[in-house]
């Protein structure tokens, strides 16, 4: 008795909440295309993770196009980086715009070059901030 009362609330909250609602509440992914010029193996590989990271979430869907509502995300240049003792240090910089070009912010960053998703994820925390200025 009590499991099927939880099984009809289990599912009532899957109809009122859908799995693609965002953290904003909108219960909309915002639209988001990953740009990035930077043509170095460490580049590229900070690209990749900052591409899977957008793929992973919840709320952001990759688009190309420039829809309008679409939040652009760059890497305009090859991250740098530093040695530091046996370590390598990865120094990054994005820029967040509006489809028509406005930026809406700039973030700088960095991570260790054997842990670049923990880069990603600033990327990402940094691009959720930004939607909400670019809508």
């Amino acid at each position: 008795m009590v499991m099927a009362k939880m099984m009809r609330v289990f599912f009532a909250l899957l109809i009122v909440v859908p799995p693609t609602a965002s953290i904003g509440g909108t219960g909309k992914r915002t639209l988001v295309e990953f740009w990035h010029t930077g043509d170095d193996g460490l580049s590229q590989k900070l690209a990749d993770q900052v591409e899977r990271a957008f793929e992973r979430s919840s709320d952001f869907t990759l688009s190309t196009g420039r829809q309008s509502g679409t939040l652009i995300v760059r890497i305009p240049t090859n991250v740098d980086w530093k040695q530091v003792g046996k370590r390598t240090r990865v120094l990054y910089q994005v820029e967040f715009a509006s489809a028509d070009n406005e930026i809406a912010s700039k973030t700088k960053g960095a991570c260790w070059d054997d842990n670049l998703s923990e880069c990603a994820d600033q990327i990402l925390k940094a691009a959720k901030a930004a939607a909400h200025r670019v809508h």
